[in-house]
């Protein structure tokens, strides 16, 4: 049986479809891409080696003005205020002052990047400077720089690494200048008592008034009654006692 040239090109063109299927079946399958995660690598505690029962000392410093705080701790682990600039006769609060100095050595960034121009983050000249300082003498910076103008963040360096910049957060880094610069942790002030003192009862005063000026009234009254008195009767005590002293005929 001849066949024609149409079912010719169909049994072609059925023939390499068949060939094209056979060849991608034998190829192995390739898994898809992982989708990587969201991360940020510079995400981190600052002082991830300090530990707050080796450290013997804190020192902060607001260097626009001037204004410092000093944190010793003695042989028994009490803290104290050994020095600052908003001072006061008040004791050292221990729970306060543990709190401020587990703030700065559990602060983390939420990000780091390098740089070759630190000032260009208020680095060169930063706006406060916090050290920590353990038994071995070693000591532990930051420094708080410039305030990111697109997010609540603190641009920041850790002890010498310049081109290291760190992201802090706002809320963080403020309340560490808060609670150990501006307001020092003393004890809170006691509350003075008031005095109590004697209110005088504004009815007991009405009533007292009310019977002075009875009592006056009376009195007046009683001084013009014997005055009447004794007018109307002066007539009479003379009639008698004239005709008294006149002798009978």
């Amino acid at each position: 049986m001849r066949l024609n040239r149409g079912t010719l090109i169909l049994l072609a063109a059925s023939v390499i479809v068949i060939a094209a299927v056979l060849v991608l079946n034998s190829q192995p399958a390739s898994a898809p891409a992982p989708t990587p995660e969201a991360t940020a690598e510079g995400a981190g505690p600052l002082f991830p080696d300090v530990t707050e029962d080796k450290l013997v000392r804190f020192e902060a410093t607001n260097n626009d003005s001037s204004e410092k705080t000093v944190l010793t701790r003695d042989e028994g682990g009490v803290w104290t205020v050994a020095e600052a600039t908003n001072a006061s006769d008040l004791a050292t609060d221990q729970d306060k002052a543990k709190s401020v100095v587990g703030l700065l050595v559990g602060l983390a960034s939420t990000d780091r990047f390098t740089t070759e121009n630190p000032a260009d983050f208020g680095l060169d000249t930063p706006t406060h400077t916090y050290t920590l300082t353990d038994q071995d003498g070693t000591t532990y910076t930051l420094k708080i720089g410039n305030k990111s103008p697109t997010s609540p963040r603190y641009y920041a360096q850790v002890g010498d690494d310049a081109a290291t910049v760190y992201v802090l957060p706002q809320d963080q880094v403020d309340n560490l200048a808060r609670q150990m610069i501006a307001v020092p942790p003393y004890v809170a002030s006691p509350t003075p008592t008031p005095t109590p003192s004697r209110t005088p009862n504004p009815y007991s005063e009405v009533e007292q008034t009310a019977t002075a000026a009875v009592e006056q009234t009376l009195a007046a009254e009683m001084l013009t009654a014997t005055a009447q008195a004794a007018l109307e009767a002066t007539p009479e005590a003379t009639a008698e006692t004239t005709s008294e002293a006149t002798p009978a005929p």
